[in-house]
């Protein structure tokens, strides 16, 4: 066997542990918000469509990819406000701490031909407060590598020791109630629709504490 051959092995072999094949955890697909065929989807990696009406099953998804962003979905998004197949996609999954990758192509108002205007300025601020809420730009073509990147950044934790904690009756869990609830724990059972905010899981993840569904 010849090394280039030995090395496609091992790689293909971390890949597969990670859950990094095709550039999403395995078993989770990627949830696109827009139309089939309204972008292309990284090699490899499965892909579903959001569709108007039905909120997802966010636990379900590896990630939410938006092709097209017009001005007033961006603003929309910006604010936490639902209105819109794009922002209703957004808001919701940073509120369940699931990653949110804009396509830098299709933002609209950097098409413009000038950007440097008060009303521009405007979108840019829009566009930083969407960043402090978790929301990563990428140009298409460097989607694949920013998806195997945070694949490798956050392995499936090993469930620390201790008991389970009870953290069902809250709708919402912020990494102050997780670390209140949580003393010595090595796992927590919320509610089947419970949201943990993204620090919330940060600090989950930092403790190794793994997340137990009711039902689930």
């Amino acid at each position: 066997m010849d090394q280039a051959k030995l090395v496609d092995m091992v790689t293909e072999e971390l890949m597969r542990r990670l859950g990094m094949r095709g550039g999403a955890p395995a078993g989770k697909p990627l949830l696109v918000a827009g139309e089939p065929g309204c972008c292309e989807a990284p090699p490899g990696v499965d892909v579903e469509y959001a569709s108007r009406g039905a909120e997802p099953e966010w636990r379900d998804y590896s990630g939410v990819v938006v092709p097209c962003l017009s001005e007033n979905q961006l603003v929309l998004a910006s604010l936490g406000l639902k209105y819109g197949l794009e922002s209703s996609v957004m808001v919701g999954a940073l509120l369940a701490g699931v990653p949110v990758y804009v396509l830098k192509e299709g933002v609209s108002w950097r098409l413009a031909a000038c950007c440097d205007t008060p009303l521009a300025r405007h979108y840019a601020a829009c566009e930083e407060r969407l960043r402090s809420f978790g929301a990563k730009y990428v140009e298409a073509g460097e989607l694949s590598g920013t998806l195997r990147g945070a694949a490798a950044a956050n392995p499936s934790p090993l469930p620390a020791s201790g008991g389970t904690a009870d953290a069902r009756g809250r709708k919402v869990l912020t990494e102050r109630d997780l670390k209140d609830i949580c003393q010595d724990a090595g796992s927590v059972l919320v509610d089947p629709r419970a949201v943990i905010t993204p620090l919330g899981q940060d600090w989950l993840r930092l403790k190794k504490i793994a997340v137990r569904r009711e039902g689930a």
